[in-house]
């Protein structure tokens, strides 16, 4: 089967990398040592360096204190549904909505990082994180090397870009399930395009577990109908158009349908798709971080994320060569998309890698079958890096509450509040309501925005905390005894002024206040 793509006949391709595969063979067989040689070519490898590498890099990077804000909800969750065999339908954590239906979309990721940390401590949820990053690289690498025409160094350099360009986002929360699937999605779908329907067989049991991983489980669907909504799709300029073996557009159809069907068998039924509709919420999308655009002011993006899309744009505009339609569609949808909001970079950053590594594909053949000297160096190099990760792995030791970053969270003052029993009707930073839900104090508010924005809370909390015109007023109604927050809020410089508050704890990172007298009227 001939199907063009990108100035090449994609059954050239394929033979290509059958003939790589092939030749590697002969060569083991003919070499003596056998499988000693064959595993000294694999390791000694450029692209064995690379993938090493940057594995060891990211699992030191990971190895630092945690900070991001849902991490303890998260944790804390999964001890929940450990402890009680069930998925809580309703909210156990807050004093505002205990009680209120609760969609428990991660349930099953929650699960599996608290089991974690209660057999293996730190160490056990790092290597899930680990892991997972480990994994989405492996499949871009497997994707890469099937689009390029076997260029294994530039697969395995573009698969680390598909995750160093969205660092920012690779942290111990459920999301990061999400991206490896969309990157397994980007196989499965190249896998058909080659003709290898079969794979689509996979689709229903990965949405089950999708669907209970992450509430994104209706981009694997949506993955899908794109691919077979671009198929129709003549070629333009150098963009060449996406052509399917016979039988694969109704298949994928099929294949979307079943995987929809899959993924209802969760705790929450549909909600597990619907949840996604909040980003059309503005409360959410004003006023949660994750949600606004980019922040290009910040060293990140200045120093991390701009260098990358300056280069990702150089490369597609100075190689002048046929553009896979498919792949950059994707590109430029995700880019688009991050622009609104940036926690869709870690997709960009993996759409990146598929479209960049065509663009490449000829770059650096010549390191494909690099010198005696220059394997024996990189043997050098992995093992220097390998030595410096054991020497850095005793980090990873001890229980997870021994490893919360004490400047991201309010670990001092909540240890005030625990041992004076000031645990009772808190009003909270609404960053740090996942770290109290760790520590056990009910939470006026926390990461679980959907929650509050359906009983109104989460309007009353940016009122109190902005202090707008009806803040005071809200402050009295809920009749708080203690609060909670960083020190310079507008809200603890406005109940330091009040006669019925005062300051009992003052933090490197944190102030408590608390009511010592009923509030006026």
């Amino acid at each position: 089967m001939n199907i063009h793509r990108g100035g090449f006949h994609l059954a050239e391709e394929t033979q290509a990398t059958r003939n790589l595969h092939s030749n590697d063979r002969i060569v083991d067989a003919q070499s003596p040592g056998g499988m000693k040689h064959r595993i000294w070519m694999t390791v000694s490898s450029p692209a064995w360096l690379v993938l090493v590498m940057g594995t060891v890099l990211f699992a030191l990077y990971q190895m630092k204190p945690l900070g991001d804000p849902d991490t303890p909800w998260h944790v804390a969750t999964g001890l929940y549904i450990l402890q009680h065999h069930q998925v809580p339908a309703v909210d156990p954590f807050s004093w505002t909505a205990k009680g209120q239906p609760w969609v428990t979309q991660e349930w099953l990721f929650e699960t599996i990082l608290a089991w974690l940390e209660v057999h293996l401590g730190f160490a056990g949820d790092w290597l899930w994180m680990v892991g997972i990053a480990t994994a989405t690289v492996w499949t871009l690498y497997r994707l890469g090397i099937r689009v390029s025409q076997g260029n294994r160094m530039m697969a395995a350099l573009t698969a680390w870009v598909g995750v160093y360009a969205g660092l920012l986002y690779w942290t111990m929360r459920p999301q990061i399930y999400s991206y490896f699937m969309f990157a397994v999605f980007f196989y499965l779908l190249q896998r058909v395009r080659e003709g290898k329907l079969r794979v689509l067989y996979a689709v229903p049991p990965l949405m089950l577990v999708w669907a209970n991983m992450h509430g994104s489980a209706a981009i694997g669907i949506v993955m899908l109908l794109l691919e077979w909504g671009i198929s129709f799709l003549p070629s333009i300029g150098r963009f060449q158009g996406l052509r399917l073996p016979r039988g694969a557009r109704w298949r994928l159809l099929v294949a979307a349908v079943v995987g929809t069907a899959a993924g209802l068998i969760n705790p929450n039924g549909v909600k597990a798709y619907t949840y996604d509709l909040l980003a059309t919420n503005p409360l959410m999308t004003d006023n949660i971080m994750e949600w606004h655009s980019p922040n290009f002011h910040s060293q990140a993006y200045q120093y991390g994320v701009l260098p990358f899309l300056i280069l990702s744009f150089a490369i597609l505009l100075i190689r002048y060569r046929p553009l896979p339609l498919r792949e950059t569609l994707y590109f430029g949808g995700t880019f688009a998309a991050t622009l609104i909001h940036q926690r869709f970079l870690p997709y960009m950053a993996i759409a990146s890698a598929p479209l960049l590594v065509q663009v490449t594909g000829d770059w650096v053949r010549g390191l494909l079958s690099p010198s005696k000297f220059l394997r024996t160096f990189d043997v050098v190099v992995m093992a220097g890096f390998i030595a410096f990760f054991g020497y850095s792995l005793p980090t990873v030791a001890g229980p997870l509450k021994d490893h919360w970053n004490t400047q991201a969270y309010p670990v001092g003052a909540v240890h005030y509040m625990l041992q004076h029993h000031l645990t009772h009707r808190v009003l909270n930073a609404y960053h740090w309501g996942g770290y109290l839900i760790y520590r056990g104090i009910p939470t006026f508010v926390d990461g679980r925005t959907d929650l509050y924005m359906s009983n109104g809370i989460f309007s009353d909390y940016l009122a109190i905390k902005n202090l707008w015109w009806d803040g005071p007023s809200l402050l009295n109604s809920y009749h708080f005894d203690v609060a909670v927050f960083p020190s310079g809020y507008s809200i603890v410089t406005f109940l330091e002024q009040m006669p019925n508050w005062k300051v009992v704890y003052t933090g490197t990172n944190a102030v408590v206040l608390q009511r010592i007298s009923p509030p006026a009227g």
